[in-house]
């Protein structure tokens, strides 16, 4: 059962072989939200994903053969031609609206979609690790271009006749000029004692006068 509703294409656009593995690079493209995310996947366990939509009882896609006795993985060019047939096969596949319904299909799409936020996160992390560690490094080299500031010098303790010259410069404090004040005005004041009394200062200059 086909028809034209398709959500997300799936495409296989590449591989990637690693010593004796091969991977190839499913594609998918979300055409509502136009979104992408990606995903990769050995042979065997796309095999595996198609041997459960089989359970659908429907009629599927060819899926890309294996072979007993040869190694594709070992041969370029029978890795280019199993990549082929697996693009053709999504393609193909997608189309049958029973297969986009079903719950092997969409959990074959939400597990590529968290595979790939786990990517991305972990290459952010790395990202700004690297970053981090270039700031560190830049700023510990910056520190060897800088000239430390020196501590202030000690200088000699000033001499006691230099230091009472010094003392002469410094301003009177307020309660050093009340204390003058006061004592002008005991000076000036016109009481005095004799014999035990207090006189006025006039009194007694005019006794001394008789």
């Amino acid at each position: 059962m086909q028809d034209n509703e398709i959500d997300i294409l799936i495409q296989v656009p590449e591989f990637k072989k690693n010593e004796d593995q091969v991977q190839y690079r499913v594609h998918f493209l979300n055409q509502k939200s136009n979104t992408e995310f990606e995903n990769n996947y050995r042979y065997s366990e796309l095999k595996r994903f198609h041997q459960t939509l089989e359970t659908l009882k429907t009629e599927l896609p060819t899926f890309p053969k294996s072979y007993w006795w040869k190694s594709v993985n070992s041969n370029f060019q029978l890795i280019e031609q199993r990549r082929q047939l697996l693009d053709s096969y999504f393609q193909n596949l997608i189309q049958i609206k029973l297969v986009r319904e079903s719950l092997i299909y969409k959990n074959f799409v939400l597990v590529a979609l968290k595979e790939n936020n786990k990517k991305v996160q972990k290459e952010n992390k790395e990202k700004r690790q690297r970053s981090e560690n270039q700031i560190r490094k830049n700023t510990k080299q910056l520190g060897q271009f800088i000239t430390p500031i020196p501590n202030p010098v000690n200088l000699p303790p000033t001499p006691e006749d230099k230091r009472s010259q010094s003392m002469e410069h410094i301003p009177k404090t307020c309660q050093q000029r009340n204390e003058r004040k006061k004592s002008s005005k005991q000076q000036q004041s016109p009481i005095l004692n004799y014999g035990g009394s207090k006189i006025f200062r006039g009194v007694l200059s005019n006794a001394a006068k008789q």
